[in-house]
């Protein structure tokens, strides 16, 4: 049974780089300073398959959210949320658990939304997981 790529490698890839203290899934419990968190997106995407159906698709796509949840200084708040999408924009054929990323396509500019109730500084990546199919 061919695999698709799941929230989890991704999430694995992001604490991977280790340029975060936690890096949470689907959920953020403690909103930790200092913490990724990586959710599907909740974005609407156009569905692509290959002609001649499932079978010949040599990739496969993934949207994510990544919530950079990080502290009170919108300086270093910013510096974080900056090197994680630069990161992210230098991914080429990245192997993680068992799949493999060919790379990652942000969608748009690093978002600023400002801070949460306690005054942290977060920061949103909304990306695609371009990733290879089949053997």
């Amino acid at each position: 049974v061919e695999r698709s790529m799941m929230l989890s490698d991704v999430r694995d890839f992001i604490e991977s780089l280790k340029l975060a203290d936690y890096v949470y899934m689907s959920k953020m419990p403690d909103k930790k300073e200092k913490s990724f968190g990586v959710y599907n997106s909740k974005h609407q995407n156009e569905y692509h398959t290959a002609l001649g159906g499932v079978s010949c698709e040599g990739y496969g796509e993934k949207y994510v959210s990544i919530l950079v949840h990080w502290n009170k200084s919108p300086r270093d708040s910013e510096k974080s949320a900056t090197a994680l999408f630069e990161a992210i924009r230098a991914v080429r054929n990245v192997k993680i658990n068992e799949e493999t990323i060919n790379f990652i396509q942000p969608l748009y500019d690093l978002q600023d939304i400002g801070t949460d109730e306690a005054g942290i500084y977060e920061y949103v990546i909304e990306v695609a997981v371009i990733y290879r199919k089949g053997k």
